[in-house]
């Protein structure tokens, strides 16, 4: 009799449990993760929101150092947030195409995330180079 009662009301304690942990928030145990590792954008200015996850403490920064075309909302946080948002801004670009990569740290870990902007020289010269102001449309085999 007893194990009659045992085997009927088990599985009803056992699904009252498990409902009754359902009342905390899911949080995603990754200290680092990003929604994607390349963007790619027109030739036109414009920003772009930029999302990552992280439960540390992290840092941006341009790879290389010297980017004067693009720039980031924020270069640190303290990963309280959970999901990161920054706001990537990017000038005109009058000439050919050209990219950066945003190195994010946190916890120990590394992401990348590659940022290309097409220009408009690229799509009306095709394939060229420019030097100090000069263009230099490379011949075509024959």
């Amino acid at each position: 009799m007893v194990s009659k009662i045992i085997r009927k009301g088990l599985p009803f304690i056992v699904a009252l449990l498990s409902f009754s942990s359902c009342d905390r928030p899911f949080r995603l145990d990754l200290p680092l993760a990003v929604d994607s590792h390349k963007y790619e954008f027109a030739s036109q200015a414009g920003e772009a929101r930029i999302f990552f996850y992280t439960t540390e403490a992290w840092t941006i920064s341009f790879e290389p150092a010297d980017c004067s075309w693009a720039s980031v909302s924020r270069t640190s946080g303290n990963g309280k947030e959970d999901v990161e948002e920054i706001m990537f801004t990017y000038k005109e670009n009058r000439l050919l195409t050209r990219q950066v990569t945003l190195v994010i740290d946190a916890g120990g870990l590394q992401e990348r995330v590659t940022m290309v902007q097409n220009g408009t020289m690229a799509d009306s010269w095709g394939d060229s180079l420019i030097v100090d102001d000069l263009v230099v449309v490379k011949p075509q085999n024959p």
